[in-house]
């Protein structure tokens, strides 16, 4: 995926040298790099380590580099500057969203546990939040529907 992501970057420093703008360089890197790094991002991302998703980044790193050129001063303000998220930051957001369209749909919504208050008919705090799914290896524990539980039981919070 790295590979791919960077073979795609040579398309953005051809397009540098013909002095496009720094926004059509960034919307060029969103549609057609970014997509490369971001696929089935919910299935593969929780089990990413450190360096795996140092390495993703290190290619949107490289991205802005080409993109800004000389007015690149460091990663997070060359992301503001042209209006993109950090990609471990999208990857939540992404398995957020993919386990909220589990929740909604009525046919995979047996991938995931059970809300506590379905499991004990009691209205408590935490009845809304989904039961969570129990782990013995930590491989499980990083995979995806243990993981997308979390986050949507994260993000019921108050």
């Amino acid at each position: 995926m790295t590979k791919q992501g960077s073979k795609r970057l040579f398309l953005l420093r051809r397009l540098k040298q013909f002095n496009l703008p720094a926004v059509d360089l960034a919307a060029v890197f969103t549609t057609y790099v970014r997509p490369v790094l971001e696929y089935a991002a919910p299935v593969w991302s929780p089990g990413l380590t450190n360096k795996q998703s140092s390495q993703l980044e290190s290619i949107q790193r490289r991205a802005c580099k080409i993109i800004l050129g000389g007015r690149y001063s460091n990663y997070a303000d060359a992301c503001t500057q042209l209006g993109l998220q950090r990609l471990d930051t999208r990857r939540e957001q992404l398995c957020l969203r993919f386990g909220r369209k589990l929740l909604n749909n009525t046919s995979l919504r047996g991938l995931l546990p059970q809300s506590r208050g379905q499991i004990s008919n009691r209205h408590t705090r935490h009845c809304n939040e989904l039961d969570t799914v129990r782990t013995r290896t930590e491989r499980f524990r990083n995979s995806s529907i243990p993981y997308i539980v979390r986050l949507l039981n994260k993000d019921n919070k108050p």
